[in-house]
């Protein structure tokens, strides 16, 4: 007989990630920790986050929450030191593979946006280099200083950057307290959702980035003959 466990999903409902006014659904079971699944609405974001969990995995709706940048009462409770472990080392895999697709391709391929490509109203980071920055913007200059830990300057190149933005993420998260609370423009953070964002958002941002990557290599070499890598 084949084992199930049953995991708890928390849905959020009207927020601005992949779709304007879309559903994400979370999971914060340790070895799916950053896992997210996201849609127009509830049954597309659950379908999608199904599809990224193993099949021995039943999903059960655990909280719903609407609005853009809430917080779940789930993030509410304070962090744990495997959350944080885990956080550190998802991030200590996504940085050198970003800072390797940046580092190891021309300016050309870097800067070609696939008209195509459809973006939440709200997103401007249409390139694989923008994407980049993004991947550091949001952590050293959003998610941080939300939950009050502090702003960063951007540096002037992007490698140097991702880099740089890597390491104060790391030092941050280690002194980070486990129950931080800060309510600011409407939104709510606490510590626990700052480490689960993070797990998320580089390792989903990567995926486009491959994603695009292909697509363009693709389109630049019919156009020129040439490979673009």
């Amino acid at each position: 007989m084949r084992s199930v466990r049953t995991v708890s999903v928390y849905v959020e409902d009207d927020v601005g990630l992949a779709f304007d006014h879309g559903t994400a659904a979370w999971v914060f079971d340790l070895d799916l920790w950053g896992v997210c699944g996201q849609g127009p609405d509830e049954p597309s974001a659950l379908a999608d986050l199904r599809r990224r969990v193993p099949n021995d995995v039943d999903l059960a709706v655990a909280e719903r929450i609407e609005g853009d940048e809430q917080a779940f009462l789930r993030d509410h409770q304070p962090s744990t030191a495997q959350e944080r472990q885990i956080t550190m080392a998802i991030l200590a895999e996504t940085r050198p593979q970003t800072l390797h697709l940046v580092g190891s391709n021309s300016d050309r391929l870097l800067d070609w946006d696939d008209a195509s490509r459809v973006l939440p109203s709200f997103a401007r980071w249409r390139t694989l280099r923008q994407i980049a920055w993004h991947i550091a913007d949001t952590e050293s200059r959003y998610y941080l200083p939300m939950v009050g830990l502090g702003y960063r300057e951007r540096a002037a190149n992007l490698l140097t950057e991702l880099r740089d933005s890597f390491a104060h993420v790391r030092k941050t998260l280690a002194s980070m307290p486990k129950d931080m609370l800060r309510e600011v423009d409407g939104q709510t953070w606490t510590s626990a959702k700052v480490l689960r964002r993070l797990a998320w958002h580089e390792r989903g941002e990567l995926a486009v980035m491959r994603s695009l990557h292909d697509r363009g290599t693709r389109t630049l070499s019919r156009t020129d003959g040439t490979l673009c890598t």
